[in-house]
């Protein structure tokens, strides 16, 4: 942690943008700023000169300082000499502290904590990656893939919105719940005999993500904007080793002990991780209600956005079932269609309407939040796709075992962390993000599309080597993990500090939503593709001799267990099999390629905001 120590020294600068949509009554009124400027709002917004104005009509609306609140406590900054002492007075315990909420002392101790937590979040997340053939093969559940990831990302993309819930009832108390709750489910996945269970344990093991997204706002309450891409940087390290951890030694453990005890394993750490978090986070109140007299419980539960919650559920509980299962008919399926549409558009009623939404849709109005949003979907849906076909990949097309594929992630885990840091310091020190990540997400694009030229599958005739099976999948997630890095703190800038949790939620909630949906579609495009030249290539081969069961039993058997191409496969068949599943891949791979055209397009459209070098808060 000696670098964290030596990273809370920079210097404050004091000409910063006040965000969007804060509510800083201080100012003086909009006509008395923007008199003898020439008249602007005619121009349309659409055009060129109309984003310009747009600009400078903005840039005018925020030249007044900001108002920031640390769990509700609130400094308001004005031009007067007499104000500017007030504030100063106010802010003196932060400017002892370089511009940090606490001391450096407790910093290290709370990111200790939160950085642990990361590790277990990240360990959970990619532990199935390379397990995920062994798991279904062993459960008989090829053909369910999509069930067994799904419903992990189903439970993650609910819990994102804990944001909000942690305003009401604090940071400490629903990190905690996460980690009880993802410890059962680790248990449950360790014990589970049919596939059922095993879903189950691995929806309960989702709310994992809670701790990316409480850990986040955590550190942002803590840290200056300035300097929080750095320390994004280090929590994404942390979330590497973990991951290098959750693939490469789970991959270990699982080729050797068997699938079940890389889930043992994990019962013990978040056993000491809640121990962590209990002894070592202290931190400020949960801000109160100012309509009610007391903090107490009954009246923080009715605060809680009981209808939004439920709506999200039900709503994202819809669209799993409509892109992860098989229908009868086409009426079943337009009927599911519906109903998800239908769930959606409450939740967006209900969300505009409610008075502390948990996720508040209102902020999306600004360019720079909904930019930020929908690349962090459109990123994670390509990501995830790359996340659990490449190992699919290397698996069928290549051969190779658990331990071997986890190994050749590393270098993606790595150089994506570094990345990561790298952004967070490019951020530190020249306060501009906007250029930077269309480069490098741009980059990444291009690294799909050589992925794509690299494991062309047709007739197996062009395939990786053991070096390009090290890098294919390198450049998009360095784009990746740079876009999670910017983003970020894109969002926070464009928001004043009272919304920054829930402009965290926001941005966690999308980034589950683009899981979700990524490897749903992802599943189908890989399943589809796959049952389809399953049977034309197999068809193409089969002696005369093989009867219609027969060779119906050998498609239904490489269809459910990848593993029978390698051990029980007829020769004739082999492969037309490892062919068939390269062309599964491959599709997938081209929309995750699409997705990151989305992804890069979205983030032209962040706004670039300046970058605070001090919370100036006070405890």
């Amino acid at each position: 942690m000696s670098d964290v120590h030596s990273l809370a020294s920079a210097d404050s600068d004091d000409n910063e943008v006040r965000p969007f949509l804060s509510n800083n009554s201080s100012l003086p009124p909009a006509n008395d700023l923007i008199s003898g400027l020439p008249d602007l709002t005619s121009v349309t917004s659409t055009s060129l000169a109309g984003l310009v104005a747009e600009d400078v009509l903005d840039s005018v609306s925020r030249h007044g300082e900001d108002e920031e609140s640390a769990y509700g406590s609130i400094i308001n900054r004005q031009r007067s000499n007499h104000s500017v002492q007030s504030a100063a007075s106010n802010a003196t315990s932060v400017s002892n502290n370089d511009g940090y909420l606490v001391s450096r002392s407790k910093l290290i101790v709370i990111l200790s904590s939160l950085f642990a937590l990361v590790f277990l979040a990240a360990l959970d997340a990619t532990i199935l990656s390379t397990l995920v053939t062994d798991i279904a093969s062993d459960l008989d559940a090829i053909p369910y893939i999509s069930y067994i990831t799904t419903a992990y990302l189903l439970s993650t993309s609910i819990v994102q919105p804990l944001g909000g819930l942690s305003d009401i009832f604090g940071r400490k108390i629903m990190l905690q719940g996460c980690i009880i709750i993802f410890t059962v489910g680790c248990l449950q996945c360790a014990t589970a005999r049919t596939t059922g269970s095993f879903v189950a344990g691995r929806f309960l093991s989702g709310f994992a993500g809670g701790l990316n997204t409480l850990g986040t706002i955590i550190m942002s309450d803590l840290i200056p904007l300035r300097k929080r891409g750095v320390y994004q940087g280090f929590g994404n390290m942390f979330y590497a080793l973990g991951s290098a951890v959750g693939g490469t030694i789970g991959g270990w453990i699982a080729h050797r002990f068997g699938w079940r005890a890389a889930f043992w394993v994990q019962v013990p750490i978040g056993t000491f991780c809640f121990l962590l978090i209990a002894f070592n986070l202290q931190l400020p109140a949960p801000k109160t209600d100012p309509n009610t007299k007391k903090n107490s419980l009954t009246a923080n539960l009715k605060r809680v956005d009981v209808a939004g919650i439920t709506s999200l559920a039900v709503m994202l509980s819809l669209f799993i079932f409509l892109t992860s299962f098989s229908f009868s008919s086409s009426a079943t399926q337009w009927l599911v269609a519906g109903l998800f549409l239908a769930a959606l558009g409450l939740f967006i009623y209900i969300e505009l309407t409610v008075r502390e939404a948990i996720v508040p849709i209102s902020l999306l109005k600004d360019r720079s939040v909904l930019g930020s949003s929908l690349s962090n979907m459109f990123g994670t849906m390509y990501i995830f796709v790359v996340l659990y076909y490449y190992p699919v990949y290397l698996s069928t097309v290549s051969g190779l075992n658990s331990e071997e594929i986890g190994i050749r992630l590393v270098p993606m885990i790595v150089v994506g962390s570094l990345a990561s840091v790298f952004s967070g310091y490019y951020m530190k020190w020249t306060g501009k993000y906007w250029t930077f990540s269309v480069i490098v997400n741009a980059f990444g694009t291009a690294g799909l599309v050589l992925m794509l030229l690299r494991t062309y599958p047709f007739g197996l005739k062009v395939l990786p080597s053991v070096f390009e099976q090290y890098i294919l999948n390198v450049l998009p997630d360095v784009a990746y993990a740079t876009l999670l890095t910017v983003t970020l703190l894109s969002l926070i800038a464009a928001v004043p500090v009272d919304r920054q949790s829930s402009v965290t939620s926001i941005q966690y909630a999308f980034r589950g939503i683009g899981s979700v949906l990524g490897t749903a579609v992802g599943s189908e495009v890989f399943s589809s593709m796959l049952s389809k030249e399953m049977v034309i290539k197999l068809a193409a081969v089969r002696p005369s001799d093989v009867s219609d069961k027969e060779f119906a039993s050998v498609v239904s058997k490489v269809l459910h267990n990848a593993a029978y191409i390698r051990t029980k496969a007829p020769k004739w068949g082999i492969n037309a099999m490892i062919e068939s599943y390269g062309i599964g891949c491959w599709w997938s791979f081209v929309f995750a390629t699409v997705m990151s055209v989305f992804a890069l397009v979205n983030i032209i459209m962040i706004k670039e905001y300046k970058l605070y070098s001090s919370v100036k808060r006070n405890r």
